[in-house]
């Protein structure tokens, strides 16, 4: 072999503004792809070690992997990459580091090579070859130019391979917003791909611009799984859970047959309504939450997008939806192509008309590889930011879009929501007296600490106003 021990490096400290709770699933598909090849493979997530990085790099690491999957926190990332020591080889990959290659490589030398695409095969060739010319999809330095191999193929998903979670050196507890609860979460896949073609969504291609074919685990090598993971709530990594109900019913009846006693986050369509009879086994194995891409409160909006379903439609699936007790978070896109501002703000009276639990709101952007970026050159006044990619118009501006969408956070979340969003918690048995009481406590904490910073604020704005108005007297 010509590695024997790797370290394997999550790099943020933050990653989300609120959410960064999950584990780096994707790094640990890595680690544990490699385990049976190497001597010691470590996986160090720096949100939560309390360690220095450095009292990992001993004598015996000559390789070190680490996943750049986000643009956050790019000055951080690029100092924990580049304080690696000289006599280690640094190989990197994930999402970001697959689409901004040649940036990466002229912002940060220290990185020897990058993995472009899916990273497990790729690092096993390395540990027995070393970084080669054969290994398809990697790039990497040589004689002072940058080398890049044939785009590696893209491969099914595997029924039997899964992360080693005996290698997670933390617990991963759900926090939002600042808040830390005691409850585990987890993630798995149960397929990857997806067989839709929405116009708007980027993850259907890889950063590479390739579509990845839908493929899925069997239903018993998913249970199996299941059963390795010591959290309360798993969450399905997977682009879409629901493609396939007939097998979605089938991953329930195995799940009612073992006993496992779980909750389950997916991503789903709103066509899952046509089968009542598969919702009403999933209710019963254990799922919660499901994800839901609505976008719009707008016909146009939806048609132009491809989305394969009206407004009409949405509400009659909610119908049906509403007969169940999961809870319904549903993505809605803030500046879509030809809404307006009030158009935009129709998505809190759309959605409190559909019984919505949650909501998530992002505005709109157009990556490196988005048909986004063909379809905007059809309308005037579009922009697209460059740093972010965020898209923006010459009536609303990307920090007009960001207040838009506070506003309508703001006005989503009433008390009849938050109040039904409760129930639907404790009829899944995860919010106790105890976890509602801490929960109650954390939020009157934060909004007196709000308060006290809002009358300190006054009292400096309005001991200024009086020193500038002495000085006109």
């Amino acid at each position: 072999m010509k590695f024997k021990n790797a370290l394997c490096i999550y790099p943020y400290r933050q990653e989300l503004k609120s959410v960064g709770f999950l584990p780096p699933i994707g790094l640990e598909y890595v680690a544990s792809a490699i385990e049976d090849l190497v001597d010691t493979v470590k996986v160090v997530d720096l949100r939560y070690e309390k360690q220095p990085l450095s009292a990992f790099f001993d004598n015996r690491v000559d390789l070190v992997l680490v996943s750049h999957n986000w643009d956050a926190e790019e000055k951080f990332v690029k100092s924990i990459i580049s304080d690696i020591p000289a006599n280690k080889t640094v190989i990197v990959g994930g999402r970001y580091a697959t689409e901004y290659v040649n940036e990466l490589f002229y912002y940060i030398p220290r990185i020897d090579a990058i993995v472009r695409g899916d990273g497990e095969e790729a690092v096993r060739e390395i540990v027995q070859k070393g970084i080669s010319s054969d290994i398809d999809g990697l790039s990497f330095r040589l004689n002072g130019k940058i080398v890049h191999n044939q785009n590696r193929q893209l491969e099914p998903v595997r029924s039997n391979f899964y992360p080693n979670r005996k290698l997670r050196r933390y617990k991963y507890l759900i926090a939002l917003d600042g808040f830390t609860s005691d409850i585990q979460m987890d993630l798995m896949l149960g397929s990857r791909g997806c067989p839709y073609n929405c116009k708007f969504c980027d993850f259907k291609f890889n950063p590479l611009g390739e579509k990845r074919k839908w493929s899925v685990r069997t239903p018993k090598s998913v249970v199996e799984e299941i059963k390795t993971i010591e959290a309360d709530v798993v969450g399905f990594a997977d682009d879409i859970f629901t493609a396939d109900m007939n097998w979605v019913e089938m991953v329930c009846d195995l799940l009612l047959q073992e006993g496992i006693k779980k909750k389950y986050v997916i991503n789903a369509r709103l066509e899952i309504a046509k089968r009542p009879d598969v919702l009403k086994k999933m209710y019963k194995a254990g799922f919660m939450v499901f994800l839901l891409g609505v976008e719009s409160a707008h016909d146009k909006t939806l048609k132009s997008m491809k989305k394969g379903f009206n407004t009409a439609k949405i509400v009659e699936y909610f119908k049906i939806l509403r007969q169940f007790n999961f809870v319904y978070h549903c993505y809605f896109i803030i500046g879509n192509i030809g809404e307006t501002k009030q158009e935009i703000f129709d998505i809190i009276r759309f959605s409190h008309r559909l019984g919505v639990d949650t909501l998530g709101l992002s505005v709109l952007r157009a990556t490196k590889f988005s048909p986004l970026k063909d379809m905007l050159k059809e309308f005037d006044g579009y922009h697209i930011e460059a740093a972010s990619g965020k898209v923006y118009c010459d009536w609303l501006s990307v920090e007009e879009l960001q207040q838009i969408r506070r506003d309508v956070y703001a006005g989503f979340f009433s008390i009849p929501v938050i109040l039904r969003l409760f129930r639907k918690i404790i009829l899944h048995r995860l919010l106790t007296i105890r976890r509602a009481y801490k929960i109650i406590m954390f939020i009157a904490t934060k909004k007196m600490k709000k308060r006290v910073e809002r009358k300190r604020s006054n009292k400096g704005s309005n001991g200024q106003s009086r020193s500038s108005n002495m000085q006109h007297i």
